[in-house]
């Protein structure tokens, strides 16, 4: 069978499939976009007085805010105190609903204990620390009594000074909470005091009759400074 001329002749067969996953042709709404320019913002920025404004205003908020909260760390302070106070008279302290509040005022008492206990150890340092000075500024005699020995108890001889009695005494400060410094540096600064040949100036000024024994101190005081760098070091 033939067609006419002005016609293209097909061979017979199944009808054209349709293909899967061919992307239709855009359509004419939406290919009017293509090409167009994305949207701009036209919000203007803050000018630099409205940027100091808000600045100066960020900063007033933080200086209030800090001094709120130094006001409140005053207030809690002072009622601490207060509380110490009332504690360390033999007051007991009481829980919100007015009842006796033991646990906190048996913590109370453990505090009161330790801050005593430390006062004495800065107290017995201090003073140490005064004697020494007041032997280096003076001219006069002296006997073994006026030398400012390192130990907790005045010593009635030089057997009282071991590595011991001398560690107990240079380090003690070191348990006061909030205590600075560094144990190797007090015992450089203490052999350094206690060195015999830093010392001819102190023992010259020694009555005649207890020279020969402040001297056997000092010598041993050094030896035992010594004996507890060599341990310091050990335990680094």
């Amino acid at each position: 069978m033939s067609y006419g001329i002005g016609y293209f002749a097909f061979p017979p067969g199944p009808p054209p499939q349709r293909l899967e996953g061919r992307v239709p042709f855009a359509s004419t709404e939406n290919l009017k976009h293509l090409g167009s320019e994305p949207a701009i913002n036209h919000e203007t920025r803050p000018s630099d007085e409205e940027v100091r404004a808000r600045l100066k205003e960020q900063q007033r908020r933080a200086a209030e805010e800090e001094k709120r909260r130094q006001r409140l760390e005053r207030e809690r302070h002072e009622v601490y105190l207060s509380e110490l106070a009332w504690v360390r008279s033999g007051g007991i302290l009481r829980d919100a609903q007015g009842r006796r509040d033991r646990a906190r005022t048996a913590k109370m008492q453990e505090e009161i204990r330790l801050q005593d206990e430390e006062k004495r150890i800065m107290d017995r340092w201090d003073a140490y620390e005064a004697r020494w000075r007041a032997v280096s500024a003076s001219n006069g005699d002296l006997s073994w009594g006026d030398i400012p020995w390192p130990t907790l108890d005045p010593p009635a001889s030089s057997d009282h000074f071991t590595p011991e009695a001398v560690s107990e005494f240079i380090f003690a400060t070191f348990r006061v909470r909030g205590m600075n410094g560094l144990r190797k540096d007090r015992i450089r600064s203490s052999i350094l005091r206690w060195h015999p040949d830093k010392l001819p100036g102190v023992v010259s000024r020694v009555l005649d009759e207890e020279r020969h024994i402040v001297q056997d101190g000092i010598n041993t005081v050094f030896g035992a400074l010594k004996q507890i760098q060599d341990q310091e070091k050990q335990m680094a």
